[in-house]
């Protein structure tokens, strides 16, 4: 379980909103898009490989995802780090194994074992990027 506690989002929310919606939504982007780099690098490592595939491989299609939302509550910027729909099942097969298969998870793990680093780096990005504007 992770239990995260977060202080100042009200600060945030009000210099994010100063420096202006479409500002805002890129430093927000562009923080998270930086915090999750070495979410993606451990997912990368940690995905299945087959040599012998000539096809894209799973962990070529790892990617940060982004999207932005209006009218969903307080929510400005989603990201999501990740296989391509491609190899949805077969992220699916690794990470929880099958009756053939044994779980060899490497979704959950990259994100526990780099949160706190995501969220220093999420935290001087954020800053940066209010700063430079």
């Amino acid at each position: 379980m992770i239990t995260m506690n977060v202080k100042g989002l009200d600060e945030l929310e009000r210099q994010l909103i100063a420096l202006g919606e479409k500002v805002g939504t890129k430093v927000l982007r562009d923080a998270g898009r930086e915090a999750l780099k070495v979410v993606e690098e451990d997912m990368k490592q940690h995905a299945g490989f087959d040599d012998a595939s000539s096809a894209e491989h799973m962990r070529e299609s790892i990617k940060i995802r982004s999207s932005t939302r209006k009218g969903r509550g307080n929510t400005v910027v989603t990201l999501r780090v990740g296989p391509s729909k491609k190899h949805y099942m077969k992220a699916l097969a690794q990470e929880f194994g099958t009756v053939k298969q044994v779980a060899d998870p490497f979704i959950r793990p990259a994100l526990d074992y780099n949160v706190q680093q995501v969220l220093r780096i999420l935290t001087v990005e954020i800053r940066n990027g209010i700063q430079n504007r």
